[in-house]
């Protein structure tokens, strides 16, 4: 079970509710599809598609927390790049029937005997995951159970396309089966997904739902998006005290037509116009709404406004940006766009062998893309997806000194990674007893945290998907020569201290399969 991706469990700091009155239309579209669960032409999958920016997740929480509230049971998984576990599609449904199995006992008491009879269903194939924990458990307490929502939100942000395909496949096959539950899947209009929607030959074609986000009438979300607006401009303007007629209704006006209907654009515009390290709200404004058109932009691309934006932001923040400064600014910012997972500004700087300053100096004026929290053993997080998009896209973040190159990072933190294990040694923990089981361990946790810090744990589980993502250097193979002659076992060690053994062989071999592709061009 992957406590973080239940909905009840989501950062408040990156997701709330849409603001109210807002949404109206389409959240009263959701109410009528669960609603109507007991008819027999309801459809038992909703899909919300829809471009970057445009309020997927929102949506599906404020969804998920409207039906609570009414007293329909919610399961939810949401997906996020930001976390290795959540962005990891092989753990969806076992979490899902984990949860099901907390809100339903009949349906808890079938799934424990699954699970004895096959313990290792967490590591199946997803159709077999699918099959065994959910519909088999199902089809033997249906009788007792009653509607239930069932979230997948964002589900585009897994990191194997391939296997989301496989997903909802697996769902097609057996959607049929699935009542009474009621599945909410949103996702951007990835082809992996939907190829699946729009087959004719699958289920799910016609047993879905759909709504696209990105062609309802313009006027209607821009109208949702100026209200949003209207309401935080003027929560800015009362916590600075500023004259009553700022904003006037001809900014919020071009503020609004700008968004071109990304909620995105309006919550990050909010965001730069308050953004209290500049502390200069009316100017903030200004230089939004007179943004200059580069020749540059393609302005037929639907990111069109969503990357001026963005460009906005970091020439604000960095005008006159030295080739030093640049390259700083893309290894953090890069590093913090490819993490697998969250790192606190203190891990942050010890994976990258920066000080502390630096780094907070050079991130202090992206508060409107990103949370960098006061604490420093807080982890940085990005507000939102689609910067990952933006800044390793030459074409959108058409300025070169802040695209940041996927491989040539991916690259630069597998090195880091491979040094930074180096610090590791036999019996890390001063446990000095080789053959008890980890759960034999009373303070096994606390030795854990006293012993391995946060970047090296994170070097330890995520070091072959950066190698693998990255490019072949004698650097890395130096390092990785290294590394298996002396700290391999170690490696082994303080993988299955942090519970991770399976995800160990899966990367070693992932790893080989690389390299004998690069090196040898097997």
């Amino acid at each position: 079970m992957v406590i973080s991706a239940a909905f009840e469990c989501l950062d408040l700091q990156k997701i709330s509710q849409c603001f109210k009155g807002t949404r109206v239309d389409v959240l009263d579209q959701l109410d009528r599809w669960i609603r109507d669960a007991d008819t027999s032409d309801s459809a038992p999958v909703f899909w919300i598609n829809g471009q970057a920016g445009t309020g997927k997740t929102t949506l599906a929480y404020t969804f998920a927390v409207h039906c609570k509230r009414r007293g329909i049971p919610v399961t939810s998984f949401f997906c996020s790049r930001d976390f290795a576990e959540r962005s990891n599609p092989n753990l969806i449904f076992a979490s899902i029937a984990h949860q099901l199995g907390q809100a339903f006992p009949s349906f808890r008491d079938q799934l424990a005997e699954v699970l004895r009879l096959n313990p290792h269903l967490a590591s199946a194939s997803i159709p077999f995951q699918l099959e065994e924990l959910i519909i088999k458990p199902l089809r033997s307490t249906r009788d007792e159970f009653r509607l239930c929502l069932v979230v997948i939100d964002a589900l585009d942000e897994s990191k194997d396309e391939s296997t989301t395909s496989i997903i909802l496949s697996s769902l097609s096959r057996y959607v049929s089966e699935i009542s009474p539950l009621k599945i909410l899947v949103t996702s951007r209009p990835e082809q992996s997904i939907t190829s699946v929607f729009s087959s004719s030959s699958g289920d799910l074609n016609a047993a879905s739902q759909r709504l696209v986000l990105h062609e309802l009438e313009l006027g209607v979300v821009q109208q949702d998006i100026k209200l949003y607006l209207s309401s935080g401009l003027q929560d800015i303007a009362e916590r600075y005290s500023l004259d009553k007629i700022w904003p006037s209704e001809e900014d919020i006006q071009a503020l609004t037509t700008l968004s071109f209907g990304l909620f995105i654009f309006a919550a990050t515009s909010i965001k730069f116009i308050e953004d209290r390290n500049d502390s200069d709200p009316q100017g903030q404004l200004t230089r939004l709404l007179s943004r200059k058109e580069s020749s540059a932009y393609v302005q037929s691309s639907p990111h069109y406004y969503l990357d001026k934006l963005y460009m906005q932001v970091l020439t604000h923040a960095f005008p006159d940006i030295s080739i030093q400064l640049s390259g700083r600014l893309k290894t953090i910012l890069g590093s913090i766009v490819f993490l697998q997972e969250p790192l606190s500004l203190v891990s942050l700087k010890n994976l990258l062998g920066l000080a502390s300053l630096a780094v907070q100096q050079t991130l202090v004026h992206l508060c409107s893309i990103m949370i960098l929290p006061d604490n420093e053993t807080q982890p940085i997080r990005l507000h939102h997806p689609s910067f990952v998009d933006f800044i390793t896209d030459s074409n959108r973040c058409w300025d070169r000194r802040f695209t940041v190159d996927s491989k040539k990072q991916h690259t630069l933190l597998a090195i880091l990674c491979l040094k930074a294990m180096q610090s590791l040694k036999q019996d890390i923990c001063g446990i000095n007893n080789p053959c008890i089981l980890n759960a034999e361990v009373d303070d096994l946790s606390s030795r854990i945290t006293a012993n391995i810090l946060p970047h090296i744990q994170y070097a330890c589980r995520h070091w072959t998907f950066h190698l693998i993502h990255g490019q072949v250097s004698d650097t890395l193979i130096g390092l990785l020569e290294v590394f298996c002659t002396k700290y391999l076992l170690c490696w082994i060690e303080v993988c299955s201290l942090l519970g991770g053994l399976r995800n160990t062989l899966v990367g070693l071999h992932a790893t080989k399969e690389f390299l004998l592709v690069c090196i040898l061009g097997f």
